[in-house]
Parts: C-alpha cells; structure tokens; sequence
C-alpha cells in the first residue's frame, strides 16, 4: 500500500456550497449521457489517483464503478474520465479503455468490452492542487450492458511530445456529495486502483472521509420497462 502514497493527491478544505435544488442536468460532453458520477469542485476532501498511461507511473488506472438498473438496459456508446493534469495534451491522442464485472479486492474482473481509441481531452474548467482539470473521452462502438455493476477505465497517453516526459494525469475523486451528478448513483468506495509498476492488483480505493466516489460517466442510450422485457423474451 506504501506505493499509493505516490499517486494520492488529497485536500480536506475545499468549500461546500448549499445544495442545488435545480433538477439533474448532465455535463455537455456527456450527451447522450446515461451515467455521471459529479463534479468534485464543491465537494470535500478532493483527490486524485494517477491515471495514466506509459508516463510517470506506466500503466496505472482507476476502474470507477457505475450501475445498470435492473429494469433497464444500456447501450453504451462513450466513456469518460475527469482527470487533473500538469499538460494540456494528449501524444498521441488516444486513451485506454473498459468496461468490466466482477472487481474485487485484488482481482481486476472479466472486460466486457475494451480498447484503445482516438481520445479527447477538454478543459472542464475547474481546478485544485495547481492543476487544472481535463475530460478525457472516447467514443467506443456500441456496447450492450444488461442490469448490474461495471466498472469503467478511461486512462490518458502521452509518448510522443516534449511535454510527455513530465506529463502527469489523475482521476479526479471526491468523499463527499457530489455536485450535478446524473444517472442512477455511483456506488461508495467501490473504486479501485491498479498499477502494474507498483505492483497494485485492483487494490480497494479506501477513505476514511466518507464516501469516496471519481468524477467519470458513460454515454449512450437505454431501453427500460415494457421495451426491455419484450426484447428479453425474443
């Protein structure tokens, strides 16, 4: 656990606004959006978990785990992470990427689906710890996702320029409530880190400030209700 403290980035004193009463309204970029786990701006106790591919820490990823509803179903057809970073690039500019089930403790799970893909990185406007933060997004084929618990990585590469050598990435995370967050909720403290170089195998994201949870989302569309079961039973 001693390698953690490397890729950790922690503040407790970030302000809390007073709650929105305004409806759920997901970011721009996710659209059409099916799942966002929130901004961390105006939460507590913000972090950052590198996330981050063939750079400082090679190899290293958060899988940020999101739920599909038992009466839906999703197509997901996009993925993104929210992460703070020292470079306003990507060289070349793809990501890593999955989707997978059955993440446990030292036990990275089965991918569903997986890639390397042409990648974006767009300022979302917010920062924290002298970075500033960028949404890392791919568009991925269409991938059917039937009701229960995933897990989504969307990991930032940088190998080819000049400002690579340096370059650094981290998974923007908050233990608090989270600010516009869509979808159904992102589930509490069932992150996990893993980095091959530090020899962490899916290791347990854990928080002793409650319930810790990564600003991420999925895009695509969704079947529910009458149209789901008319397709389960085809």
């Amino acid at each position: 656990m001693s390698g953690l403290v490397l890729v950790l980035l922690q503040a407790s004193a970030i302000a809390q606004t007073a709650e929105s009463t305004r409806l759920p309204k997901a970011p721009n970029y996710c659209k059409p959006c099916l799942f966002y786990g929130g901004d961390f701006s105006k939460a507590q106790n913000a972090s950052g978990i590198a996330n981050e591919e063939d750079v400082l820490v090679p190899n290293a990823e958060v899988l940020i785990p999101f739920d599909v509803p038992k009466t839906q179903q999703w197509e997901a057809t996009g993925l993104f992470t929210n992460d703070f970073s020292n470079v306003n690039v990507l060289d070349p500019k793809k990501a890593a990427w999955s989707i997978s089930t059955g993440v446990t403790q030292n036990n990275c799970g089965t991918a569903v689906v997986s890639g390397n893909s042409s990648a974006t990185l767009k300022p979302t406007g917010r920062s924290a710890f002298g970075l500033n933060e960028y949404t890392t997004l791919v568009k991925i084929k269409a991938a059917p996702l039937k009701p229960g618990r995933y897990w989504l990585t969307t990991v930032p590469e940088c190998t080819k320029g000049s400002s690579c050598s340096s370059a650094r990435y981290f998974a923007s995370g908050f233990a608090g409530k989270p600010l516009d967050p869509f979808g159904p909720p992102e589930p509490c403290n069932m992150a996990y880190f893993s980095s091959q170089t530090l020899h962490q195998n899916c290791t347990l994201i854990t928080s002793n400030k409650g319930c810790n949870r990564f600003s991420a989302g999925v895009l695509g569309t969704k079947q529910s209700g009458d149209s789901l079961l008319d397709s389960d039973s085809k």
